[in-house]
């Protein structure tokens, strides 16, 4: 298994090669092309090269490039399985990661590098269990390679503005389309719509603040856009099922 961060300057061209692992590589910084069986693709950062092995693939920069790389072999079938359902076939595919998605992988990417740089007490399950995060972390988070990043950029702002209006026909000014066009590339590239997306970013954000924290619950509502704690323990009720106090006790074993 090989894994790093590989820097190169502008111009850089790595040269058409193949190897017997998987490739997972992700563009962390910069500008370049990624070339596959007469095919180009154009590389910005948040986008994933998935590679089967073997196959023959090249890497170019335009400007300084960043990588993540994570080479696996030898992998359990079940691991295997994981890569093909994200990769869908026997050539590479490209996906694209929001920056926030990017910025999740890079931290989790560091802790691996961090790892897997000292000895390691359970070496195969730890290189298993981390490729296999990985991928998940991937299906969990991937969005079409022909997602546009404005609309990608679109949904980054809505999920950093949770407690603010915000109004589909701004975000379609942002985007330059019209409204209707923004939704239904937003649809495309999301599966949602921009308002079930909104609705999603605010549940899971409410849920990780009540798990990692001791906020009130007032405050958390506030933080996601309710202007009181009622309306945000009934929309946190109707979602979940139980008020806000109560599903964070659960999730701290605290109801008996």
């Amino acid at each position: 298994m090989k894994s790093s961060f590989a820097t190169h300057h502008a111009g850089w061209i790595m040269g058409a090669h193949a190897h017997p692992t998987f490739e997972i590589s992700i563009v962390l910084e910069g500008q370049g092309s990624f070339f596959y069986d007469g095919f180009t693709h154009a590389l910005e950062p948040g986008h994933v090269l998935l590679i089967p092995s073997h196959c023959l693939h090249d890497y170019s920069s335009d400007s300084r490039i960043r990588f993540g790389v994570l080479e696996a072999g030898s992998m359990p079938e079940e691991v295997g399985k994981l890569f093909q359902q994200l990769v869908q076939g026997e050539a590479p595919r490209v996906l694209l990661l929001s920056s926030i998605a990017l910025e999740q992988y890079e931290t989790l990417f560091k802790q691996w590098l961090r790892m897997i740089s000292g000895p390691l007490q359970e070496e195969t399950s730890c290189l298993v269990t981390w490729t296999q995060l990985f991928i998940l972390f991937l299906i969990q988070h991937q969005n079409s390679e022909k997602l546009q990043l404005s609309i990608a950029a679109s949904a980054d702002f809505i999920r950093k503005n949770l407690s603010s209006e915000i109004s589909i026909s701004d975000l379609a000014k942002r985007c330059r389309l019209s409204e209707s066009a923004y939704r239904a590339l937003f649809k495309e590239g999301y599966r949602l719509s921009p308002k079930q997306y909104l609705q999603q970013c605010r549940i899971e954000e409410a849920k990780w603040l009540l798990r990692s924290t001791n906020r009130p619950i007032q405050l958390i509502g506030e933080q996601i856009g309710f202007s009181s704690i009622h309306s945000f323990s009934a929309w946190f009720q109707k979602k979940e099922g139980s008020s806000p106090s109560d599903w964070r006790k659960s999730q701290q074993g605290q109801l008996h």
